[in-house]
């Protein structure tokens, strides 16, 4: 595949697992972070990104959370209920 370069586009948004129950099906594990768009998911899961891409966007191009201490911070679980996967999604201004 060949390399892409995606433009940039608003925030960054980083999405950094920060909790497990259970094992990811993926292997994904604390620690690690994934830059996310509108435009890209990477190797973050399809079906976490699925539930998740709509605040991506929020980040991304500037809108807020109805609620939470954050504005620029979000904690989403993953839907697999048997391997929960907790992810922080975070906006970082350019």
């Amino acid at each position: 595949m060949a390399d892409i370069n995606y433009p940039p586009i608003g925030n960054k948004v980083i999405a950094k697992v920060i909790g497990n129950k259970g094992n990811c099906t993926i292997g994904m594990k604390p620690g690690d972070e994934f830059e996310l768009s509108t435009h890209k998911c990477g190797e973050f899961c399809g079906l976490f990104y699925k539930n998740i891409q709509g605040w991506v966007q929020t980040l991304q191009f500037g809108g807020t959370f109805p609620a939470g201490p954050d504005p620029d911070v979000q904690v989403w679980d993953c839907p697999n209920p048997m391997n929960r996967i907790q992810v922080e999604l975070r906006r970082v201004k350019e």
